[in-house]
């Protein structure tokens, strides 16, 4: 048979060679895999040691921890002992009630013993009238 002569065009070769990424060859691409896959193996190693200790390790709470028995002679709550913190702290109190009074600004308040009411519904058509009578009659206990 006879040979032909084949020239590849410049952007031909280019096309044919396979792309490695930020890598040069396969061969730096390996040796990265390889690193990284030992690191992934050491993390491993040292999570699967850390979760044995902490089966190991007592629970948190031990009798140190626990909160003494009241007067009553049953155990306080941590939220009971902090609101009893605070309660007994002045300046604390007095802080607390100012920031809670400042997140509720613009919210109605009962100052002199009145509520606030919704205001009325006056209905527009005679479907409305009897939709609102119907339901005042229903909810009437």
């Amino acid at each position: 048979m006879e040979e032909e002569n084949v020239t590849i065009a410049p952007g031909a070769a280019a096309e044919n060679t396979p792309k490695f990424g930020k890598f040069k060859d396969a061969d730096a691409l390996m040796k990265a895999y390889e690193e990284l896959e030992a690191e992934f193996t050491r993390r491993s190693q040292r999570l699967k040691a850390l979760e044995k200790s902490k089966e190991r390790e007592p629970s948190a709470e031990t009798e140190e921890s626990k909160p003494a028995p009241s007067s009553r002679g049953e155990a306080e709550s941590g939220s009971e002992a902090l609101f009893r913190a605070v309660m007994e702290s002045g300046e604390v109190r007095e802080r607390v009630l100012a920031e809670c009074l400042q997140s509720l600004k613009g919210v109605p308040l009962m100052t002199n013993g009145t509520g606030v009411i919704a205001p009325p519904q006056k209905p527009k058509t005679f479907a409305e009238a009897g939709s609102l009578a119907l339901g005042y009659l229903k909810n009437k206990k």
